[in-house]
């Protein structure tokens, strides 16, 4: 379940496969759906609506935006602010946005952008934990420690993952497959 999350999670990324129909976001939602119903009905033997369940609050676990934090403070300013024009938001800024301001870490730096993936990964696992155990919820909050490493480690670049954001995508689907096991 790993290697297939690490796979999905990289084209879920926006990685520019040569199948048009993987590039299309409703195709992806309905391959992770089912491989994790899947998953979970046939191998781990839940009942199918709780499989199901599981597989739909997984599909949000990866979905729900972690805008500009997954670039770890390295996003450009002008990049941001056109993104913030066209109406795009920061996930759950109502909550990271005061927790920054309490620790003290600026808005954009990497410190703000690592607490914010920390609360994103971690609040939307906590749902999912409830029905597969508390290991998914210590894999998720693992991830933002994934993409930090990324910026600091120079891994090659090839045609699967061409910056430390797509590594970072593939370790982390790594890491959820697992948890999902």
């Amino acid at each position: 379940m790993g290697i297939f999350f690490s796979l999905w999670r990289r084209i879920f990324g926006g990685y520019d496969c040569k199948f048009d129909l993987f590039d299309k976001r409703g195709v992806q939602m309905i391959l992770c759906i089912v491989a994790v119903f899947l998953w979970e009905w046939l191998y781990k033997g839940l009942i199918w609506y709780i499989a199901a369940i599981v597989a739909v609050l997984v599909y949000i676990f990866w979905c729900k935006g972690h805008f500009y934090y997954f670039q770890c403070g390295t996003e450009s300013d002008q990049y941001i602010d056109d993104e913030l024009a066209k109406g795009r938001k920061p996930a759950m800024n109502w909550i990271v946005a005061p927790v920054n301001k309490w620790i003290g870490f600026a808005e954009r730096s990497k410190q703000y952008c690592f607490i914010g993936l920390m609360i994103r990964y971690f609040l939307w696992s906590l749902p999912v934990s409830v029905f597969v155990g508390w290991q998914f919820s210590a894999c998720a909050f693992a991830i933002p420690f994934i993409y930090n490493a990324m910026f600091w480690v120079e891994l090659p670049k090839t045609k699967m993952a061409g910056s430390p954001t797509n590594w970072a995508e593939i370790f982390s689907g790594l890491i959820i497959g697992w948890a999902l096991f």
